[in-house]
Formats: C-alpha cells, sequence, structure tokens
C-alpha cells in the first residue's frame, strides 16, 4: 500500500497548494489550476492503485463501502471522478471563477504583495477584486478548496476502512 499512500500525500501536496493560493490577492489564477489538475489526477490515482494492488478483495470492498456512504458523499464521488475526466480528456475543469471585492482604507497585504491606497478624506474605500474558483454541486456555488478538502478526507478514510478491513493495520 506504499504506492497508494504516495497518491494520497500527492493529493495532500497538490491541495495545500492550491490553499495557499487561495489566501492570497495577487497571484496568476492559472497557477490554481495547474494545481487542480493535478489533484485531480492524484485524487483518482488513489482508486487505481487500489484496485492494482489490491486486485482480489478492492472491489468488492468498494462496492460495499461505496453503498453505505451518505448520498451527499457518493455525489462527491461521482462529481470529481467526473471533473477529473473532462480535465484530463475534454475540455478542462469546470470550475467556476468568481470574485471576491476586498475594501482597502489605507493598506493591505498579504503574502503575494501590499496594496497602499492613498485618497482625499470621505472617498469610499477602495477595493481588490480577487479571484476565487468554485464547484458548481447540486445548483450550488461551493469553494473549490472546501470541496477538495471534503474529497481529501474521504479518501483518506476509504484508504482506513480498506486497510481495517483487509487487515493491514
Amino acid at each position: 500500500m506504499v504506492k497508494v499512500d504516495k497518491k494520497l500525500r500527492e493529493a495532500c501536496f497538490f491541495l495545500s497548494k492550491m490553499v495557499e493560493l487561495s489566501r492570497l490577492a495577487f497571484s496568476d489564477p492559472e497557477e490554481i489550476d495547474f494545481y487542480l489538475s493535478a489533484f485531480l489526477s492524484a485524487e483518482r490515482s488513489v482508486d487505481y492503485r487500489l484496485r492494482q494492488e489490491q486486485k482480489d478483495s478492492y472491489k468488492s470492498f468498494y462496492k460495499s463501502w461505496e453503498y453505505c456512504l451518505p448520498a451527499d458523499e457518493r455525489e462527491l464521488i461521482k462529481f470529481l471522478i467526473g471533473d477529473r475526466a473532462l480535465e484530463v480528456h475534454e475540455s478542462g475543469s469546470n470550475r467556476d471563477e468568481r470574485e471576491e471585492r476586498i475594501p482597502v482604507q489605507r493598506m493591505y497585504r498579504d503574502d503575494s504583495g501590499t496594496a497602499i491606497v492613498s485618497a482625499p478624506p470621505c472617498t469610499p474605500p477602495a477595493e481588490i477584486i480577487k479571484t476565487t474558483f468554485v464547484f458548481q454541486l447540486n445548483g450550488k456555488d461551493e469553494p473549490l478548496i472546501d470541496i477538495c478538502t471534503k474529497y481529501v478526507k474521504l479518501l483518506t478514510r476509504l484508504v482506513e476502512d480498506y486497510r481495517r478491513s483487509a487487515g493491514l493495520t
């Protein structure tokens, strides 16, 4: 299960990079797409590796494991498997961009830079327009970071539950 664990850590690594970028007001939005693409491939590889390495028992384990999941978790799996297929085989991920407006009175600073605002008194605050990323899940905007974080937790649980069921702990 060494290779399975490595793929899970890889997915976590790319998620951590997306989290870092999502905190920055001044960053290249394309970078999050690069990390999202890598994340989607790594997270899908966790299941693929389990199917390869644990051929005899994983397939039947997975069917019963998935059947016992709440509907929202089954939907999340289906959604991200589908999004990975779009990213790799078609026109790219279905993630959407939104704008977050950050009012700035005098100064704004984060790890990506500093913005200093100078204006006459009584001037409305300036705004930094930051790109944020969402998935449309069940007709609702869900932050990309939240969806990917939930999925990593679900994959981690899958691997742990399989280990336990197969006596590999």
